[in-house]
């Protein structure tokens, strides 16, 4: 059976792709562990914090230019819209730097006389103040339970309009793996949006991102292909298009493994399977994939010689500087690996690795993308860690890896680390340090981090972590919180 399945809602990832949210070992275990589905998908009866689904959904949709996203909520679960403001003013490349985003404000009253007049006041308010070219209905917890029909509005509504109007199912209760909002909205999109191809484009690669500026547009050129960047900043003709790729790239499969994968079980548009590119090799191999499927071998085998001989100078002054020192690492799923493998290129020593989830079976393939290769390439990881952003398992890795500097992608680990006297590299976004130019602007923030040692360990000496003594101790558990019974 295919991966897709022509229904209103996408299945989460817990029962999809038996994802977890807890697990400490080495790296050949939790592959092991994955490809038996062994691994305990329920071990995380504690936790201190957490992401919603909705507001993944709502990173993949508020970038969609010329459209409107509502949030069909009480007014609370529109507010992670603001955070988008500023990304949206510094890369909408002179297009309409507005956030285009209402809330259904939902109240007391609404979860017993029913919502969905609210909804089509709003989705009228909508089309009033910005005649947009799409719009997205997300759903929220309170919506999810008293069942309002979003299909029906909708489907009324873009009658009446002319305009696509997407419901978007990503109720916060639906899963603990808050990516499973990425695969809710791209559910949404697939159904709603994308079209059956005319024709095929054979130089265009669908780049999937959910913020920040395309950065492989200009390497890609260099080769005569063109990117279709998705869904960040593309206009609603551009996702209609992505059938018509000739294949589909991208950073994590925590973001887009579910359409990569409906792209091309559907549409004949070729998944790239190989490791994303972070670092030289799996640079060159990632290209050299892309060249084969689609007719440019000689012109990507060109673009690699050339940026060897470009990039190598100043590549070589960073790896005498981070020649040896401890990092540490911790984001998504995959990216936590590719950032690894950044690091082994840039000769730094990988002392551990925390991702925020792991997904058992991924979307249509029996293997394991990056974790596979960094396997591959680098033999077994031993500091291989899942902990969902909890500050308290974070600070305790954190501290018994004695790193000389963390990355990460989510700020309140950041914090955390600068209390046990630990330099940050943040990595916000995740095209960032892709390819040749990402991998020497990852040296040079790396050296930049680690000139902050001395102020950040006499911050380290003025504050004071909120854990116990038995909590900080190298003998207790990191899963102690997680164990059966507790």
């Amino acid at each position: 059976m295919g991966t897709y399945k022509n229904t209103a809602e996408v299945e989460v990832r817990e029962r999809r792709l038996g994802s977890v949210l807890n697990y400490h070992g080495d790296l050949e275990q939790l592959i092991r562990g994955s490809k038996e589905r062994s691994l305990c998908a329920k071990c995380a009866n504690y936790e201190q914090c957490g992401n919603c689904g909705q507001e993944n959904a709502g990173t993949i949709t508020t970038w969609v230019k010329d459209s409107v996203v509502i949030n069909h909520s009480p007014i609370g679960c529109g507010l992670d819209g603001i955070m988008y403001a500023d990304s949206v003013r510094d890369n909408a490349e002179g297009q309409d730097r507005r956030v285009k985003r209402l809330s259904t404000n939902l109240q007391e009253k609404d979860t017993i006389y029913g919502a969905y007049r609210k909804l089509e006041n709003t989705i009228d308010e909508a089309v009033k103040r910005f005649s947009p070219k799409a719009i997205f209905v997300l759903s929220s917890c309170v919506t999810g339970i008293i069942g309002d029909d979003l299909e029906s509005v909708a489907g009324q509504k873009e009658e009446e309009y002319g305009i696509p109007i997407v419901p978007i199912y990503c109720e916060g209760f639906r899963s603990k793996v808050w990516s499973s909002g990425f695969d809710a909205a791209y559910h949404g999109i697939l159904r709603r949006l994308v079209k059956k191809p005319e024709k095929k484009q054979t130089d265009l690669v669908n780049v999937f991102n959910f913020c920040g500026p395309d950065r492989l547009r200009e390497l890609l050129a260099k080769a005569g292909l063109r990117t279709n960047y998705v869904t960040a900043f593309s206009t609603l003709e551009e996702l209609q298009q992505m059938a018509e790729a000739a294949c589909s790239v991208q950073f994590c499969d925590t973001l887009s493994s579910y359409v990569t994968t409906v792209l091309e079980e559907r549409y004949n548009v070729v998944k790239i399977r190989n490791a994303p590119p972070f670092g030289i090799t799996w640079t060159d191999e990632w290209l050299q994939e892309i060249g084969r499927v689609t007719g440019h071998e000689e012109e990507i085998r060109r673009v690699i010689e050339e940026e060897h001989k470009r990039i190598e100078p100043e590549l070589d002054n960073y790896r005498k500087i981070l020649r040896g020192k401890r990092v540490f690492i911790m984001t998504g799923d995959q990216f936590a690996y590719q950032l690894a493998n950044a690091a082994r290129d840039l000769q730094m020593e990988v002392v551990g690795i925390a991702s925020l989830h792991h997904d058992q079976v991924p979307d249509g393939s029996d293997e394991y993308g990056a974790l596979d290769k960094y396997r591959k390439d680098h033999g077994n990881a031993e500091k291989v860690h899942v902990c969902a952003k909890q500050p308290h398992q974070a600070v305790k890795l954190i501290r018994e890896a004695q790193p000389d500097l963390l990355i990460c992608r989510h700020p309140g680990v950041e914090n955390a680390a600068m209390r046990l006297g630990i330099p940050v590299l943040p990595e916000g976004d995740k095209n960032f340090s892709i390819a040749y130019d990402g991998l020497v602007k990852l040296g040079k923030r790396a050296v930049r981090a680690l000139r902050t040692r001395r102020v950040i360990e006499h911050l380290a000496a003025h504050t004071k972590l909120p854990y116990t003594d038995w909590w900080l101790n190298a003998d207790t558990d990191p899963q102690y919180f997680e164990q059966a019974g507790r």
